[in-house]
C-alpha cells in the first residue's frame, strides 16, 4: 500500500489546530497580540491569494519524501511483516501582520519570533503527530518579509519540519 500523503499532512494540520486555543499547552498564539491565529490550511501561499484579514496564518505543504525498506521481500498490504520507512519533509510557513502605524518594526519582527517559537514548541509537544509518526523534529525555520497586493508588508517564516514513518 502507498504512503498516505493526504492523511499525514492533515495529521500536521490537526495538530497545529488543536493548539490554536487558550487551553492548549502550548498555545499556538501565546504571547502575539493577534492571539489565536486566523487561518490553518494544508496549502501553497505562494499560489493562493492570502488577504490581510486571514492573518496571522499557516500553511503546510510538502517538500519532500524518501523511502527505504526496513527488511528483505516484497512490500505491501499482502506481504508479511514487510514495512518501509518514509521521511516526510514538511514547510509550513507562518505568515503574521499587525495592523497600525504605531507598531515598530522591531515589535513586529519580536512577535514573529514569538509565533516561530510557539509552531516549534507545537512539534516538540506532539513529536509523534498523533501517533501517525515515529517522530518529527522542527530542524530549520527561516524567516522574511513579503508585501501584499495593498501595499501592507507581512511578515513570514518558514519551518522545515522533518517526520519519520514506518508504513507496509
Amino acid at each position: 500500500m502507498p504512503f498516505d500523503y493526504a492523511a499525514n499532512v492533515e495529521a500536521v494540520r490537526a495538530n497545529i489546530a488543536a493548539h490554536n486555543t487558550t487551553t492548549a499547552n502550548p498555545y499556538l498564539g501565546q504571547s502575539l497580540t493577534a492571539g489565536t491565529i486566523s487561518t490553518i490550511r494544508v496549502d501553497d501561499p505562494d499560489v493562493v491569494a492570502v488577504n490581510l484579514n486571514e492573518l496571522p496564518a499557516v500553511f503546510i505543504r510538502i517538500q519532500s519524501g524518501d523511502e527505504e525498506p526496513s527488511g528483505l521481500g516484497a512490500t505491501g498490504p499482502l506481504a508479511a511483516n514487510v514495512q518501509k520507512f518514509k521521511t516526510v519533509v514538511y514547510e509550513v510557513v507562518g505568515l503574521y501582520h499587525r495592523d497600525g502605524m504605531h507598531t515598530s518594526h522591531a515589535d513586529h519582527l519580536t512577535e514573529l519570533y514569538q509565533f516561530a517559537e510557539n509552531l516549534e514548541g507545537v512539534f516538540q509537544a506532539e513529536f509523534r503527530l498523533s501517533n501517525t509518526a515515529l517522530w518529527c523534529h522542527p530542524e530549520r525555520t527561516d524567516f522574511g518579509s513579503l508585501i501584499t497586493k495593498d501595499g501592507g508588508r507581512v511578515k513570514a517564516f518558514v519551518t522545515t519540519l522533518r517526520a519519520r514513518y514506518l508504513f507496509r
